[in-house]
């Protein structure tokens, strides 16, 4: 596909867009898009649109965060240019996630503003639950709780008018989230109860999990550890139909260290085995590979096989010390300090 006639908006110009800067003039962005009817058709200009979009994409998977931004504000242009709202929507909020991710909070807030405005204008319901449901896990992130609840509130009114079981169960799971940080966990079961509800019905296996999990959780802090356990059970599940390590990890975490609290070694045992089958021959090791390495020498110091032990947490040891991992360097070499 060929994209030439077009330059790469850098993250000063963007940056300087996000914030309410001046657009560059019609006929400046005509010549730069290369969009006058004479040189290219509206099909041409939604398949650069689209390649700037694929190229943020891949830029993404490689880690280029800022290059995928700058890729998807190219894209965001030609979208607005050609009145694909939607699309241009989409272009935004995938601007928003990787400014947040590279900490430029007021620029990622301004993209997902973006992103819920285009949604309005365009009658485009879910993008405006999907948009508010961005802005407000930003505010949360940032410690702005009743912000982000706000936001996930107005989601969540919207996605019922839409019937949305994904929709609902995102905005939901947000909510339950809210309440879990500000110690409301009764409220938190019940909006997680649901959003799990909602995402099984939209077959939305990692929003399930993530649900599932963070009730889990809820549970444990209530002192509700049978209920835990179906949770992490159901979060595990759907980590396995998602493929998702991370949340496989989580429910296993959590059912282990039940098992391990009431003292059910055969059972924690179980769910440490399988971390360890998800983590040990990660190439090269991670975080996750030492963690198990330190849960695993844990569990054989309580059965007291002290060769093990020590084996697993110098093995953990090495791993923490090439991550540079010094908290966790730190514990491995207390534990071995008690041999």
């Amino acid at each position: 596909m060929a994209m030439k006639h077009i330059g790469k908006l850098s993250l000063g110009a963007l940056i300087l867009v996000l914030l309410g800067g001046q657009a560059a003039p019609a006929a400046n962005l005509e010549e730069q898009l290369d969009l006058r009817p004479n040189s290219a058709t509206r099909t041409e200009s939604r398949d650069v649109a689209d390649g700037w979009m694929q190229l943020g994409n891949q830029q993404l998977t490689e880690g280029n965060l800022i290059e995928a931004v700058n890729s998807w504000a190219e894209a965001a242009e030609i979208y607005r240019l050609l009145d694909d709202g939607q699309s241009a929507g989409r272009a935004y909020g995938s601007m928003g996630a990787a400014l947040a991710t590279l900490g430029l909070y007021p620029e990622a807030e301004r993209a997902f503003v973006l992103r819920v405005g285009t949604a309005r204008d365009n009658d485009d319901l879910l993008g405006q639950v999907y948009g508010l449901n961005n802005l407000g896990n930003l505010y949360v992130n940032r410690g702005q709780l009743i912000e982000g609840q706000a936001h996930f509130a107005e989601a969540l009114q919207i996605a019922r008018t839409t019937g949305d079981s994904r929709a609902i169960g995102v905005s939901l799971s947000n909510l339950g989230q809210v309440a879990t940080q500000r110690g409301d966990l009764e409220a938190a079961v019940q909006l997680l109860e649901a959003a799990t509800n909602y995402r099984i019905l939209a077959s939305d296996y990692v929003g399930e999990a993530h649900s599932s999990n963070s009730l889990g959780d809820v549970y444990v802090a209530l002192g509700r550890e049978s209920n835990a356990i179906g949770a992490y059970r159901v979060g595990l599940r759907a980590g396995v139909e998602a493929g998702d390590r991370a949340l496989q990890i989580r429910a296993l975490d959590g059912l282990a260290g039940i098992y391990l609290e009431r003292d059910d070694l055969v059972q924690a045992k179980t769910y440490l085995d399988q971390r360890a089958a998800l983590t040990l021959g990660t190439v090269p090791p991670d975080l996750q590979t030492a963690l198990s390495y330190r849960a695993l020498g844990d569990y054989y110091m309580l059965t007291e096989d002290t060769a093990r032990a020590e084996q697993a947490f110098t093995l953990g040891l090495g791993i923490a010390r090439d991550l540079q991992q010094k908290s966790l360097e730190a514990e491995f070499i207390n534990r071995l300090l008690e041999f």
